[in-house]
């Protein structure tokens, strides 16, 4: 036999052979994962039959936990903690599955190449879903005190006017995307699942960002362009913007309109604040000693309407706006309220029948006069009053009498000073069985002196000091 026929029938054999070797791979590997195969989560199922890989997914369903990752918390479930169970029809048809979708002649690469990894397929499983639901209640998560509360951003104020308050991402389980999670988590055999990023904690539901929210922002801001400074003299009083916040709110049309009652609070407030009609008083008497006056219509008072009015114009204005309260009545400074009568007053003391006209600082004038019947119950009132007006030549009628005076003078109601041209004496105790009606009435000479000084807002003081305290400045 010559070389040439031994090496053909060598050759041959040899290919023959290799091709044996091959189809007995490709009908192998028919039946049998390929080498190098790695799976994820379960290893290596290189030679093994779908009846080994089943058995494998039991042992990854036997072993089965979940992780569950908080903020600020820990939990773990296990499979046999829920009854996890696995459908082995399921999991035989998905290792099936998974042997069709591999080319089993291409196994002579596949040995000596890479590891080639698959991801494993999925296959059925169940849970006792009364047993999850009843651990639910007690994971860390669930249970912890620890919880910041989600926020939706909303507007809030600063310095300069209305801002957004951006949202807050608290750590608050959403139970309901909590359950819905961890059923498609334990479905799949999933690791591990993360509240934050599996948007299982509640979620604001308006954002910095939301269009209506910012629209709100920029129309509240028009408002909010003016400065408004309250100026008394000796003090001012700056309008934040929280309290100027409180006047405008957004209408269910989503229009900025002024809120009646939030302005009515602010302007109350700064009547408790400022306003000092009717309250006590104290003054230095021309006799030395000082008393406490209290009542009358004198002091600052707030016309809480037309404040309210002229704010609504100065927010539209939106100007920097400096100017004092519109008030009913006013006083001579807006020192201590219980000095704001200032240094020019009369000063009457009903004990002595006495008074004394105080200008600038300086007793100008005094005299004696008639006060209110203190018999018949006609006591002049005590209190720091205004005068009303004041009015030449007037008539006073009153029940059962007529009287014409030529210097009016009234600072309470009906009651007031003017001369008394029909009295001939003046002072001591007269008061107090043929009294006035309640005026004050002096001598006619006294009362136009008088006259000469006030006019309308011109303080009035009435008081008692008994004679055994007060002596005449002239004595």
């Amino acid at each position: 036999m010559s070389a040439k026929k031994i090496l053909c029938i060598t050759s041959g054999c040899i290919l023959g052979g290799l091709a044996a070797v091959y189809i007995a791979g490709g009908v192998y590997f028919g039946s049998h994962f390929l080498p190098n195969t790695v799976l994820t989560g379960i290893g290596e199922i290189s030679n093994q039959k779908t009846e080994d890989l089943v058995g494998e997914f039991q042992k990854e369903v036997d072993s089965y936990q979940l992780n569950i990752t908080g903020d600020k918390t820990a939990d773990v479930i296990y499979g046999k903690e829920v009854s996890l169970a696995m459908d082995r029809s399921s999991a035989k048809k998905a290792a099936d599955t998974l042997l069709e979708q591999q080319n089993s002649w291409t196994w002579p690469v596949r040995l000596f190449g890479k590891k080639q990894n698959l991801t494993t397929p999925s296959y059925a499983v169940q849970y006792d879903e009364a047993a999850l639901k009843s651990m639910l209640k007690s994971l860390s998560c669930v249970t912890t005190t620890d919880i910041v509360k989600t926020e939706n951003a909303k507007l809030d104020i600063d310095e300069d006017g209305y801002i957004i308050k951006e949202e807050v991402y608290g750590n608050e389980v959403d139970q309901k995307a909590f359950a819905k999670k961890l059923d498609e988590d334990i479905l799949s055999l999933a690791p591990e699942l993360k509240l934050r990023d599996d948007m299982c904690y509640i979620q604001p539901t308006v954002k910095k960002d939301d269009e209506t929210l910012n629209d709100q922002m920029n129309k509240l801001n028009r408002y909010m362009k003016a400065n408004i400074t309250y100026d008394m003299g000796d003090r001012t009083y700056e309008v934040s913007k929280e309290e100027q916040s409180k006047w405008v709110k957004i209408n269910k049309k989503g229009k900025v309109v002024f809120d009646e009652e939030g302005l009515s609070a602010f302007v109350k407030s700064m009547g408790y604040k400022f306003n000092t009609f009717g309250l006590p008083r104290e003054l230095k008497t021309s006799y030395g000693p000082t008393v406490t006056v209290s009542g009358g219509n004198y002091g600052w008072w707030i016309n809480y309407d037309a404040e309210k009015e002229q704010l609504k114009k100065d927010v539209k204005g939106g100007k920097d706006v400096t100017r004092d309260f519109i008030y009913h009545y006013d006083a001579a400074n807006h020192g201590s309220y219980k000095h704001d009568y200032g240094d020019s007053y009369v000063e009457i003391n009903l004990s002595t029948q006495h008074l004394f006209l105080i200008v600038d600082g300086e007793r100008v004038f005094e005299s004696d006069f008639v006060s209110g019947n203190t018999g018949l119950k006609r006591g002049t009132p005590t209190g720091v009053y205004r005068v009303n007006y004041k009015e030449k030549d007037a008539t006073l009628k009153g029940e059962n009498y007529s009287s014409d005076v030529a210097f009016w003078m009234p600072f309470n109601g009906n009651i007031g000073m003017h001369d008394a041209p029909w009295r001939s004496s003046f002072g001591g105790n007269i008061y107090k069985t043929n009294g006035s009606h309640g005026c004050i009435n002096l001598p006619p000479k006294s009362a136009e002196t008088i006259f000469g000084y006030v006019k309308s807002g011109f303080p009035v003081i009435v008081y008692q000091m008994p004679t055994s305290s007060a002596k005449k400045a002239s004595e």
